[in-house]
């Protein structure tokens, strides 16, 4: 039912943002002065609570009395306002927002924020186009390869059927995913219809941001957090009325309205950045193929290193899967093994790893280091005492920067002056412990003096744009040298680099966390494929484990042999993609009445889901078992939920937040980690 502007009275239940059953109903009668009406899936204004100005959906409408005033005791208030119909969902959104609430155990309120920009109808401001960073790009067109017709000629049947199917693009770096996705939006759009982007990181890619602009010109728009809340809205709007052809951005240019979405790309589909770690806790990559099943689109999920879940949907034939082995234009670059047990490199280059980057440099060729993790050091530890500092708030080492000097903590921003003495022993000699991209830094220019070198981190990118400004630098071959964490890793085209160090390769195997393989071994692949883009290359790992097989397979390129390894020990250990995971969250200031809470809800859900089949392991302290002055404790629960379930627990949630005032948990579906 619609209710229009006439003088009949309506009650309309609208799902509110608000972590309570809902929906609530209001009073509509319309708008004299616009002639506005309502309907199943438009967005409204309301007043909740002390609230005036909440957004919420529409999901019901029944007619009323004239003199309706109360329903089941409760005094109706009226919708304020209805937004215009660039902001109502349609029939695609409405039912992708009505799976998130069903898949991740939420109420269908609390996904209405991705649907809409934080402030609809906010006017654009005037802003100065972005010119184009990597002047070496253009539109040109370049031949495909067998396996990449056999990849567009897969999404093409798609297009023409008006049928929804996913393609798994597995394709070593280099070796042209970004000309496929290209030439399936060219399809899609010669069929007049639309297709979204999505990128793991808006900021950290912006070559494919250009390529897509280069072939698609003005129809192509940019949604992300960077934008002003008018530009925004100015995005929405234009890709409701149909004037864009393609929205490129992170997770959030998935929720665009479009007229006839035809092709959904989840570049990079391995990526942990495509789960939002906040409420709602969603996956981008699964929500991407709803979209695209409810506008019977194509989906093509792309990656060097694919997502073992997508692998064996892939192997198994729930995906199509194509591969491209070989890359354009040359040979992936060999890697070399350097075995740092027995040494000491407190800068973090070995002497093979100097030498490699000397021969480099007379070429008159460009250096990648890779070092993930930033600062001088991991900890400034007492030379006499052996302790280090540690964050007040959080059960971590503070980590040491040298420009400018300070001690500070990565996970809740406490920072504080170096002392001159230890405050364990009042010692006054120092050592700095571990290292990071700003020690490399310092290092690499002590080295190599002649040299110009850039950083690439969080702390050398704070400023807006900056992170173009010193990619662009480096492309353009303003510098030499591009030290970084994993930001320098992703995505990037840099034709000068011939070597790529990276200074700790085993960093991360030892992390308590089922993914901890699977995940060093994307990183190091997706840093080893900046080398050698145009002109061989080569790579260089530095590791204190040289026989990990994670460490051998990557250095092989060898994604097979390290998949079949990882699959069987998650097989046997009951984790993903074998069995689903769940985990809980559960988070408060006091030790040990956090600890009863969460034993208390363990117990809630062992009592009723061990019975069925599921494994709950917990509860047992975070990892970092307090960070922020809240101590941590999770529950795992191995099995596959239904719907009932995870509201069960949801339920069992709320329920729990509320007689324990001061706590905080969530219900994380499909945790991309349990670090």
């Amino acid at each position: 039912m619609t209710a229009g502007s006439d003088s009949q009275v309506y009650l309309v239940d609208v799902a509110l943002p608000v972590p309570l059953p809902g929906p609530f109903t209001y009073r509509w009668r319309g708008d004299p002065a616009t002639g506005a009406t309502a309907d199943v899936g438009d967005l409204v204004i309301v007043p909740f609570g002390r609230r005036q100005r909440l957004i919420g959906l529409v999901v019901r409408i029944t007619a009323a009395a004239a003199d309706t005033r109360e329903v089941d005791g409760h005094r109706l208030r009226d919708i304020r306002r209805v937004l215009p119909p660039e902001y109502s969902l349609g029939r695609d959104r409405l039912a992708l927002a009505r799976w998130l609430a069903d898949y991740y155990g939420l109420q269908l309120g609390e996904v209405v924020p991705l649907f809409h920009p934080p402030a609809p109808g906010t006017q654009r401001r005037a802003s100065r186009r972005a010119e184009a960073i990597y002047p070496e790009l253009d539109a040109q067109v370049v031949t495909l390869s067998p396996a990449q017709h056999q990849a567009v000629r897969a999404a093409t049947e798609h297009l023409e059927n008006r049928s929804f199917g996913t393609i798994l693009l597995h394709g070593v770096t280099g070796s042209g995913k970004t000309e496929v996705y290209l030439r399936v939006i060219e399809e899609a759009v010669s069929r007049q219809r639309q297709a979204i982007y999505l990128l793991p990181e808006i900021a950290l890619t912006p070559q494919t941001l250009q390529r897509i602009t280069a072939r698609f010109g003005a129809a192509v728009a940019a949604l992300h957090s960077g934008l002003s809340a008018g530009e925004r809205c100015r995005v929405h709007e234009a890709a409701a009325r149909g004037e864009l052809q393609v929205v490129v951005g992170p997770r959030s240019a998935l929720f665009v309205p479009l007229p006839d979405l035809g092709a959904v790309i989840v570049d990079e589909e391995h990526e942990t950045s495509y789960k939002q770690d906040e409420k709602p806790r969603y996956h981008a990559r699964y929500a991407a193929l709803v979209r695209a099943r409810e506008c019977g689109a194509v989906a093509l999920l792309g990656s060097a290193t694919p997502d073992l879940e997508s692998y064996v949907n892939g192997r198994d034939g729930r995906y199509t899967s194509v591969t491209l082995p070989d890359r354009q234009g040359g040979e992936l670059p060999p890697v070399e093994i350097v075995d740092m047990r027995g040494t000491i490199a407190l800068d973090g280059l070995s002497d093979r790893l100097t030498e490699a980057i000397d021969e480099t440099l007379v070429a008159k060729r460009q250096v990648i280091l890779y070092y993930n993790r930033r600062g001088f050091a991991r900890v400034l530890q007492c030379s006499e005492c052996g302790e280090a500092d540690t964050c007040p708030h959080c059960d971590i080492a503070l980590t040491y920067h040298l420009r400018p000097a300070r001690l500070l903590c990565h996970y809740c921003g406490y920072r504080r002056a170096v002392s001159p003495t230890c405050q364990h022993c009042d010692a006054r000699s120092f050592l700095p412990a571990g290292g990071g991209t700003e020690r490399l830094e310092l290092a690499t220019q002590a080295n190599f003096p002649e040299a110009r070198v850039l950083r690439l981190d969080q702390d050398t990118t704070r400023r807006r744009g900056s992170h173009g400004r010193i990619l662009a630098a480096f492309a353009a071959g303003e510098a030499d040298i591009l030290v970084g964490t994993q930001m320098v890793a992703k995505g990037h085209h840099f034709p000068g680099v011939d070597l790529v160090g990276v200074a700790a390769a085993d960093d991360g195997l030892s992390l308590p966390d089922y993914r901890a393989a699977e995940r060093t071994f994307q990183l190091l692949t997706q840093v080893a494929g900046r080398a050698g883009r145009t002109r061989p290359g080569r790579v260089l790992f530095q590791t204190y484990q040289p026989e990990s097989p994670v460490i051998l397979n990557a250095a092989g390129h060898d994604y097979t042999t390290f998949v079949g390894v990882e699959l069987a020990q998650r097989q046997q250990l009951g984790y993903p993609p074998y069995r689903r995971l769940l985990r809980i969250g559960i988070s408060g200031r006091r030790r040990g009445r956090t600890e009863e809470a969460a034993g208390v809800l363990a117990a809630a859900v062992r009592e009723i889901l061990s019975r069925r089949g599921r494994t709950i392991l917990g509860p047992a302290p975070g990892v970092l078992p307090r960070l922020q002055d809240r101590y941590r404790y999770q529950i795992l629960i191995k099995g596959t939920l239904v719907v009932r379930e995870k509201r069960w627990l949801a339920d069992c949630i709320r329920s729990l937040l509320a007689e324990r005032r001061g706590l905080d948990a969530h219900l994380d579906v499909d945790p991309v980690g349990i670090f």
